[in-house]
């Protein structure tokens, strides 16, 4: 199951964060994340990243990060489609005059 579930801005300042199981450390979480995201070489990061017992999922878009934490093994795919679906639901849809 998902442990914490938190949205970054592109400098890293946390906009919205939801722990489920307090299981994960709090908020410094996101900023472990947010330096992990930073220190790797490159402008791709990597889609699923791994840190001690941690997986971190995550997706950008629009200069946001919507990121996942789980301590168990549960399929990153199942947790990508969340954070689309979650992304798609806040997505300005244009007028239909």
């Amino acid at each position: 199951m998902i442990s914490q579930f938190f949205i970054l801005s592109s400098k890293g300042d946390p906009l919205i964060y939801k722990d489920f199981r307090g299981d994960s450390g709090g908020r410094d979480v996101a900023e472990l994340f947010y330096r992990k995201l930073t220190g790797l070489p490159g402008d791709e990061s990597p889609v699923v990243m791994h840190h001690h017992g941690r997986h971190f999922i995550h997706i950008r878009h629009s200069g946001l990060y919507l990121v996942v934490t789980t301590s168990e093994n549960v399929s990153p795919f199942s947790l990508l489609e969340l954070l689309s679906r979650t992304m798609a639901m806040y997505r300005p849809h244009p007028r239909r005059c």
